[in-house]
């Protein structure tokens, strides 16, 4: 088979679309991270550094695919969001280029306000945490923070934040 080659696009299904929560981020965006060092424990402090994206969506917005370029920091990252239309959730997992693996996945959905929260557990300097994302979508501006718990989530430590500005 050669998939080299581009072929018509298949014909249109009559079926609603799954979803349209990601389609906020299609397209480029530049933005602006604050990052806490270190991500838990004291004393800390914020650095930051700028970054940009492109993201785009696939089978009618149930697949939700950025990647990001950090040159300061030296790497690259991805984001692979997959929607589950029988939970009416998603689950999100980073790509990040230094460990080439998928992280454990957050997983959420939007409320009706149109903020997104993702939560699921993960690991921390070989201690168990929990993971919070926070979106906050817009049009020509949006807004991701992610926070860790080391107490079950009743309190949470917010260390990284990115304000997203689209460039396209």
């Amino acid at each position: 088979m050669d998939f080299t080659r581009r072929h018509t696009p298949p014909p249109a299904l009559d079926v609603p679309k799954l979803t349209d929560d990601f389609d906020f981020l299609v397209g480029r965006w530049s933005f602006h991270n604050r990052r806490r060092r270190p991500v838990l424990g004291e004393p800390y402090e914020w650095y930051e550094h700028d970054a940009t994206m492109e993201a785009t969506t696939y089978f009618d917005g149930a697949i939700s695919l950025d990647e990001g370029w950090f040159p300061s920091e030296g790497f690259r990252g991805a984001t692979f969001r997959l929607y589950d239309p029988s939970t009416k959730a998603w689950s999100i997992h980073w790509i990040n280029s230094q460990r080439g693996r998928l992280e454990t996945p957050v997983i959420g959905s939007f409320s009706p306000d149109g903020t997104g929260t993702f939560e699921g557990p993960d690991e921390w300097d070989g201690k168990p945490i929990d993971v919070r994302f926070l979106w906050t979508p817009g049009t020509d501006k949006a807004a991701w923070e992610q926070a860790f718990s080391t107490d079950n989530g009743k309190t949470w430590t917010t260390n990284w934040q990115m304000e997203h500005t689209r460039t396209d």
